[in-house]
């Protein structure tokens, strides 16, 4: 089963950064860098997973780090550099797969995985896969941060990211779950054009995620929320899940 529809990504990934464009990707980094730091690990190199528009990876670009992102999404990617060339950031971006990582093995002193991009692999076998891939392109000494699907998001949400006007866009997201998945649909319009996508992701509970983790050769080294350490939203009910790859 493909984590992703062919296109994925591809008309929304024009107006992400509208959406998300007050959410605070400093403090997501600094709480990154913080939980490594906690775990002796000294940041260098940092893999950032699932990059999106570059956002988390520009930041992290900016405080002289090597960073490297890669994304399932071409028209992502393709958004991430526009916003590096913009801003003069170096950041080594390439389209990949979370279950196939485009990173030497041992590369990265901090991979992360951020906003429950794990959550697009609907089965436990895809999630072992792609946590064992992080896990080996990870050096001695650095730690693996996963950001799951919180379910405060799921079923309370925030509500400027289920309905937005402003700026020339309108966007509106509704959540279905069924079972174990849930459906986001989002329908959006921008300069007069309207636009439709649909994904699914899978809720992982607690007990779940660290048994998967554990197959995948990663050690669990903590939970740390978000919220307080980050007073605003979209922090509240995020949790960045701290690893470690075992025997390391």
């Amino acid at each position: 089963m493909p984590a992703l529809p062919p296109g994925a990504y591809r008309r929304y990934a024009l107006v992400y950064d509208l959406v998300w464009r007050a959410a605070p990707y400093d403090r997501f980094v600094d709480l990154c860098l913080e939980a490594a730091a906690a775990q002796g690990t000294d940041v260098r190199r940092v893999l950032v997973a699932a990059c999106g528009t570059g956002s988390a990876a520009i930041e992290l670009a900016a405080r002289d780090l090597e960073v490297a992102g890669f994304d399932l999404s071409p028209a992502m990617v393709a958004a991430a550099a526009a916003k590096c060339r913009a801003g003069g950031h170096r950041v080594g971006l390439t389209v990949g797969d979370l279950r196939a990582v485009p990173v030497r093995q041992g590369w990265a002193d901090l991979v992360l995985v951020l906003n429950a991009s794990l959550n697009y692999l609907l089965e436990p076998a895809e999630v072992v896969a792609a946590l064992r891939q992080l896990g080996q392109a990870a050096g001695p000494g650095a730690t693996v941060v996963v950001e799951p699907l919180s379910p405060r998001f799921v079923h309370e949400g925030w509500e400027p990211g289920r309905h937005l006007d402003r700026d020339g866009l309108r966007l509106d997201a509704a959540y279905e779950l069924e079972g174990d998945l849930v459906v986001e649909r989002l329908r959006w319009s921008v300069g007069g054009v309207e636009e439709a996508e649909s994904y699914r992701q899978r809720l992982y509970g607690d007990a779940e995620l660290e048994a998967l983790i554990e197959a995948a050769g990663l050690r669990l080294a903590g939970r740390r929320p978000m919220w307080p350490a980050i007073p605003a939203e979209p922090a509240r009910g995020r949790v960045l899940w701290v690893t470690r790859p075992a025997g390391r």
